[in-house]
C-alpha cells in the first residue's frame, strides 16, 4: 500500500482528526488496561494449536512479543497516523506473512482486540453517550485502517507467489527443452575427452598446454551440465530428504566441495554437538553457494566467517564476508530467478537456494548488507518444518 492509497483507505473508513482526537483522548484511559488485553491475546494464542505454532521460541519470545503489541497499541491510539505509521504497520503485515499466520487468524485476532478495546471504553465512559459513541467509531475506523494495511501484506505476499511460480514454470519449460537439446551433446564431448585422456595416458605423450586444455573444457563442460541441472532443481517441487547430523560435519564437507580459492580464509564457529534437521546434499548445496558467492564478492581474498546457533526451534547458520555488499536499489531482486549482477552469473544459485531452505519450511535472509553480505539460514526442526509447509 503507497501513500496515497493509505490516504484513499482513510477517507474510506471515515478516519479523520475527530478520530484522531477521540484516540488520544481514549489513550490514558486504555493504557492502564493494555497489559491485560495483551494478556488475554496471547492466551488465545497458546490455546490454539495451529496460531500457537508460530510461536517458536517459547516464554521468552512471547515476553518480547507481549511488549511489541503494547507498543503496537500506543502506536494505534496515540499516533501519528502518517506515512511512518504505514511503513511501520506494513512490515508488522509482512511478518505475518513470513511466519505463516492464516489470515483468518489475523481477522479473528483483530477482531478480539477491538472487542476488548471497546469494552474499556463502554466500562469508562458509559456516563459520557456522545463521547463513547464517538470513541468506538474511532476504535472500528483505525482497526478497520489496521485490517487494510495487513490484508495488503497478505494481497503482496499472494502476487509475488503468483508471479514466481509463473517463473518458474517457464524456467521448467525452458529447462526440459535446453536439457533434452544440450545433454547428450554434453555428454558426448565428455566421453570423448575421457577417451582422449586415456590415449594421450598410453602414448605418455607430456604436453601441459594440451593438458591445461583438456582441463578446461571438460570444467566448462561440467559447468554446463550443473547449469542445466540447477535450472531444472529450480523448476521441479522436490521435497527434501531430512534427517538429523551432526553440522560442523556437513559444513566442513561444504567447504570442501566448494573449491575456493587457497587465499581465502574461511573461520567457522559451529558447536560440535550443534545438529540440523535438513537434506544434507540440498543443505550443502545452499552453503557452497554462499560461499562462492561469497569468494566472488572478495575477489577470492580475505576471509569469510561462519556461525552457527541455535534459535527459535531450529538451527540458525550465518555466513558474512568482507566484500563491497549489496546496493539497497537491488537488495529486494536478489533471491530473483535468473537476476544477477555477475558478467558471466546464471542468476540460478541464490534462487535456487530458496527455494530449498523454503522446502525445508526455513527461511533465507540477508540481514546485512553495507559491511559485507550477511546471510542467515534457518532450518527449522522437523516436526516444526512440517507445521510451517502445513501452514502455508
Amino acid at each position: 500500500m503507497d501513500a496515497a492509497e493509505f490516504e484513499r483507505t482513510k477517507q474510506y473508513v471515515g478516519f479523520d482528526q475527530r478520530s484522531i482526537a477521540a484516540l488520544a483522548a481514549f489513550h490514558p484511559v486504555a493504557a492502564p488496561e493494555l497489559s491485560r488485553i495483551v494478556d488475554d491475546f496471547y492466551a488465545t494464542i497458546e490455546a490454539n494449536p495451529e496460531t500457537a505454532r508460530v510461536i517458536t521460541g517459547g516464554a521468552a519470545q512471547i515476553a518480547r512479543l507481549k511488549q511489541t503489541l503494547i507498543g503496537w497499541l500506543d502506536g494505534v491510539l496515540c499516533g501519528p497516523h502518517d506515512q511512518r505509521f504505514l511503513e511501520t504497520h506494513s512490515r508488522i503485515g509482512t511478518v505475518h506473512v513470513r511466519i505463516g499466520l492464516p489470515q483468518r487468524y489475523m481477522f479473528t485476532a483483530m477482531n478480539r482486540i477491538r472487542v476488548q478495546l471497546c469494552e474499556v471504553a463502554q466500562r469508562s465512559l458509559s456516563g459520557d453517550r456522545a463521547r463513547l459513541d464517538e470513541t468506538r467509531t474511532a476504535i472500528d475506523q483505525i482497526l478497520d485502517l489496521e485490517l487494510a494495511i495487513m490484508l495488503d501484506s497478505y494481497r503482496l505476499s499472494l502476487a509475488e507467489r503468483i508471479r514466481t511460480a509463473e517463473r518458474l514454470a517457464t524456467i521448467g519449460q525452458l529447462a526440459a527443452s535446453v536439457g533434452h537439446e544440450l545433454r547428450n551433446p554434453l555428454g558426448i564431448i565428455e566421453s570423448s575427452l575421457f577417451l582422449l585422456r586415456q590415449r594421450l595416458d598410453k602414448l605418455e605423450i607430456a604436453d601441459p598446454q594440451l593438458e591445461k586444455h583438456h582441463d578446461k573444457i571438460l570444467r566448462q563442460v561440467k559447468l554446463c551440465g550443473q547449469t542445466i541441472t540447477n535450472l531444472l532443481d529450480l523448476a521441479r517441487d522436490k521435497a527434501p530428504n531430512r534427517r538429523r547430523a551432526l553440522l560442523a560435519p556437513q559444513i566442513e564437507a561444504a567447504v570442501e566441495n566448494a573449491a575456493l580459492p587457497p587465499t581465502l580464509r574461511v573461520e567457522l564457529a559451529v558447536p560440535d554437538t550443534l545438529s540440523i534437521d535438513a537434506d544434507p546434499e540440498d543443505f550443502g548445496h545452499v552453503v557452497m553457494n554462499l560461499l562462492s558467492n561469497a569468494a566472488h564478492a572478495q575477489k577470492g581474498h580475505g576471509t569469510v566467517a561462519i556461525r552457527a546457533e541455535r534459535d527459535n526451534g531450529g538451527t540458525a547458520l550465518y555466513v558474512h564476508d568482507q566484500g563491497p555488499g549489496v546496493a539497497r536499489d537491488i537488495r529486494h531482486r536478489i533471491f530473483d530467478a535468473l537476476f544477477t549482477t555477475k558478467a558471466r552469473g546464471t542468476g540460478l544459485g541464490l534462487a535456487l537456494c530458496q527455494r530449498i531452505v523454503s522446502a525445508h519450511g526455513g527461511e533465507l535472509s540477508l540481514l546485512e548488507a553495507d559491511q559485507g553480505a550477511l546471510f542467515r539460514v534457518w532450518i527449522p526442526d522437523i516436526e516444526l518444518g512440517r507445521a510451517a509447509e502445513r501452514g502455508a
